[in-house]
């Protein structure tokens, strides 16, 4: 072949954004193109980008590939069936608008730079998986609705980007988790459905939520999150691990002696104070300060759940007390309505304890109400009742910022498009190897961009400084943007003052000859752990603080981040592409995690960061980095320039072609941002060069911003 692969792709970015910025004008405009105008300029486009790719002539199969995914792109504006590159036919191009041609072509754009498909639906990410789970970071309008009694619903997708793509509202996350991993219970999902179709199966065969056909159901999901909470979720891969990780996920389990430890952010309504005496309307409802720390509530208020009105209510506030008789309580579900989640296994129809610690971490005003206040808690729920942190916030006077349903005001919605909850850290302990592990999952854009438009009045004394997905300035009291290069799954050791109570030991174990001579799986006890109680901000573990998850104010939380001076281009590439499709999700393992050793003395020359084993290939960090002469400085003497937000990309489908993305925007462009300009040698009108005004340097490839 007489060009390189490489060749047509960068021609074919080039000529998809000169098009896709021709059709911008109409949109930026308000104008409106004569439909049969629009009609040909769509047709001319795909006649070009098939021109472009030249499918026709291939030797290696790659350039009728990208024509295939050309026209999968661009099925949205073009009828292929009826299309050919020799003549206009007008039936072929569908009767859309210039808005829909101009993000049709964006997105193909987006995806001949980076081989990535955008789509409607933003895909969980990945925080780690082990031998036996794997833990994802949930977003909003995900549901986990198995459990009910009804089958889990499903939208019938072939593949995870179909399904991301689909019109649906929602997205039930076992479909998603089912199709886009192939681990032992996402199969036997897959091979589930089919045999429901061939059987004509209408109910669940089994709602214990502890066996291997309810593992096969919901895909080894081990805890559930309402629609609108977005945060860590946690799925068994084995058939073998699914029980062991329910009994940790479990509510008569999650007592204040063991389970497993959840941490949650929530933005609610008002101004929120520790309680400096108990408050107790009746045995069943009480809300005190915590012992242990007084500067955290605690709330202990029995609940029941009407499956009816798919809510919580108090089983005993105090206005009703001696006439009710407890435990006849009854609730009914309505035949053929469709829940936003299903009902967690094991919670009876009764009375359910459960316990909220609650600690105020900053306080709000509304920029133009000053009587509105807001306040931003963290939480830890000892128990795992449905809805249990929604009910409890709105039990003590502060439902949640958008929860309509306990309390919140129908205005919430016109400013915060869902309630205002987010499950931030979740500590268990791995099944059979006894690995203590705690996944992080960063605060979503959507809640930092939402508490970053109040004004913050205050920030609790000794707040730590918390992940978040994004850099959000009006908050940086509070969070900082996670380091794209370290891992949200991390190992620890076990909670300080672990008294022995958990029981490890499994009967595979026992036939696998795993337990040592003193009866305990890889020679510790066979018993439950108990986890000490994060009472205080401060009492954060060892390796929580060198691992550079959470600083303690004092930059404690940075030791690793020093190390790391410099981003290569796949640091950069993850920052961009964390909110897209799965390419990003590399197969993590086990292995990788590393045990606890104290920091070492920063080294001279900062070491390139490890190279991942990813799916795609290596990016730019193969390249061998040209030194750069000294710019002149773009401020004035003794004013910092500030950062630039554009990063020179490498396309992860074809090496060598480069492109550039604002982290900021999220905006990808083919040719440089300002100052750039790209000139024309004069002596030779065949050579094309980059030129910086300001430096004075220039550049036969495309620079390094």
């Amino acid at each position: 072949m007489a060009k390189h692969v490489t060749d047509f792709t960068k021609g074919l970015a080039d000529l998809v954004e000169e098009r896709c910025s021709t059709v911008q004008v109409f949109v930026d405009e308000a104008r409106v193109a004569p439909q049969v105008e629009l009609a040909k300029f769509v047709w001319g486009t795909s006649r070009k980008i098939h021109k472009k790719i030249d499918p026709n002539h291939d030797h290696d199969g790659k350039r009728k590939q990208a024509w295939e995914e050309a026209k999968g792109m661009l099925k949205e504006i073009i009828d292929f069936e009826l299309w050919s590159p020799l003549d206009f036919r007008g039936p072929c191009i569908k009767t859309v608008s210039e808005k829909i041609v101009a993000e049709v072509l964006k997105n193909y754009l987006h995806f001949v730079l980076t081989g990535e498909v955008r789509t409607k639906h933003a895909p969980p990410k990945l925080l780690g998986e082990t031998d036996e789970l794997l833990v994802i970071d949930k977003p909003p309008m995900f549901t986990c609705n198995y459990g009910s009694g009804k089958l889990p619903p499903t939208a019938g997708c072939e593949t995870p980007t179909q399904l991301l793509n689909c019109t649906k509202a929602t997205i039930q996350i076992h479909e998603y988790l089912a199709l886009k991993f192939d681990y032992e219970c996402a199969e036997a999902t897959k091979n589930f459905w089919r045999k429901v179709k061939n059987d004509s199966i209408k109910e669940q065969p089994c709602q214990c939520g502890r066996c291997d056909t309810c593992a096969t159901m919901q895909a080894g999901c081990c805890n559930r999150l309402d629609k609108e909470t977005s945060g860590v979720m946690v799925a068994a891969k084995t058939f073998r691990g699914f029980p062991e990780i329910r009994k940790q996920f479990n509510s008569d389990h999650s007592l204040e002696v063991g389970g497993t430890e959840k941490f949650y952010f929530a933005l609610v309504r008002g101004e929120v104070r520790v309680p400096t005496e108990k408050k107790e309307r009746s045995p069943d409802w009480k809300v005190e300060p915590d012992e242990s720390d007084r500067r955290r509530g605690r709330i202990e208020i029995a609940l029941y759940f009407d499956k009816a009105k798919w809510k919580a209510f108090p089983w005993n506030d105090g206005d009703q007390w001696k006439s009710r008789d407890s435990g006849n309580r009854k609730a009914y579900t309505k035949q053929g309505e469709d829940r936003e989640e299903g009902f967690e296994q094991g919670e009876s129809d009764g009375r359910l304890h459960a316990v909220t610690f609650y600690e105020p971490v900053a306080w709000f005003t509304d920029r133009l109400k000053s009587d509105e206040q807001y306040t931003l808690l963290k939480l830890q729920i000892v128990t795992g009742r449905t809805h249990q942190i929604r009910f409890h916030c709105s039990q003590i006077g502060h439902c949640l910022v958008g929860d309509c349903a306990y309390g919140a005001p129908q205005s919430d919605r016109d400013w915060a498009k869902r309630a205002c909850l987010h499950s931030y850290k979740t500590k268990f302990m791995e099944p059979f190897s006894e690995k203590w592990y705690e996944a992080i999952s960063p605060l979503p854009q959507d809640l930092g961009d939402l508490m970053s438009s109040l004004r913050l009045r205050r920030v609790q004394e000794g707040c730590p400084l918390f992940l978040s997905r994004r850099s959000h300035a009006p908050l940086h009291k509070m969070f900082r943007p996670y380091d794209a290069n370290s891992q949200l799954l991390q190992r620890h050791d076990p909670p300080r003052n672990a008294q022995p109570k958990f029981e490890v030991k499994t009967e595979t174990q026992v036939k696998n000859g795993q337990l040592h001579s003193d009866g305990a799986a890889d020679g510790a006890s066979n018993h439950e752990w108990h986890w000490n109680n994060e009472n205080s901000w401060n009492q954060w573990t060892t390796n929580e603080r060198s691992n550079g998850n959470i600083g303690d104010g004092n930059g404690n939380g940075n030791q690793i981040n020093q190390q790391i001076s410099t981003w290569s281009a796949w640091n950069a590439s993850n920052v961009m592409m964390e909110d897209d499709d799965d390419e990003t999700w590399g197969k993590w393992k086990p292995d990788g995690l590393k045990e606890h050793k104290e920091p070492v003395p920063e080294p001279k020359e900062p070491p390139a960061p490890k190279e991942p084993d990813v799916k795609r290939p290596r990016t730019e960090s193969q390249q061998p980095q040209q030194p750069q002469q000294p710019q002149q400085p773009l401020t004035p003497p003794g004013d910092q320039a500030p950062p630039s937000a554009w990063k020179r990309m490498e396309s992860t489908r074809q090496a060598g072609v480069f492109y550039y993305f604002n982290t900021t925007t999220m905006q990808t462009q083919v040719e440089p941002p300002p100052p750039w300009e790209k000139k024309q040698s004069r002596r030779d009108p065949s050579i094309l060069y980059y030129w910086n005004p300001v430096t004075n340097q220039t550049s036969l490839e495309k620079p390094l911003i």
